[in-house]
């Protein structure tokens, strides 16, 4: 499909128990949210092969995510598409402003931190549910997981999300991460893959 840029991106924080337990957060009892816009996106293509790295702004990790298409006829809300993409975080910009109480944007919202691989159309939600997924450094897996390990699954967070946002057509949800996060250096190759799904890009 085309890859049309949507009006937000939601993200959901703390989706997976053992992210949550892994960077010593507490585990919330109802979803975390919070919001990207569309100016983030990094559409990894063929002929957009690279990733640039913020330079001066300590760690930037990645957070790999199952991403999901909002397709919004009236007030019916549906998922049309899917794919994976990563959202990346500051890590020591984040844990500062978490000590000091303060609100994560800027940790979370800077251009090319929410990178975003081909679409794929979406079948049913239960088989991309099951599908596994990983995320490969220099041909070391840091991160594989499955959207049936998510504490608030997509059929919820289509309900819930509306009591909160005004949500539109093709808007994107960032599903939340599973462990395994790290950092992104200067020349890493990265691999995003899922059966028959892949894509891959060097930091710069």
């Amino acid at each position: 499909m085309e890859n049309l840029k949507p009006d937000k991106i939601m993200c959901v924080g703390r989706n997976y128990l053992k992210h949550a337990i892994e960077l010593g957060n507490e585990v919330p009892r109802e979803p975390l949210y919070f919001i990207k816009p569309a100016s983030t996106l990094c559409l990894i293509t063929d002929e957009q092969k690279t990733l640039e790295l913020p330079k001066t702004k300590g760690e930037v990790h990645h957070e790999l995510e199952l991403v999901l298409r909002i397709s919004r006829q009236g007030d019916q809300l549906s998922f049309s598409h899917f794919a994976f993409g990563l959202d990346l975080t500051l890590r020591d910009l984040q844990n500062q402003m978490k000590k000091a109480g303060q609100p994560w944007e800027k940790a979370k919202v800077f251009r090319n931190s929410s990178v975003l691989g081909p679409w794929m159309t979406m079948t049913t939600l239960a088989e991309v549910m099951v599908r596994p997924f990983e995320l490969t450094v220099n041909g070391q897996v840091r991160q594989k997981g499955q959207g049936q390990d998510m504490s608030w699954k997509p059929d919820f967070l289509l309900e819930d999300l509306p009591n909160w946002f005004p949500v539109c057509d093709g808007d994107l949800i960032y599903t939340g991460t599973p462990e395994g996060v790290g950092p992104l250096k200067l020349g890493d190759l990265v691999r995003v893959r899922s059966e028959d799904y892949s894509y891959s890009f060097e930091c710069s």
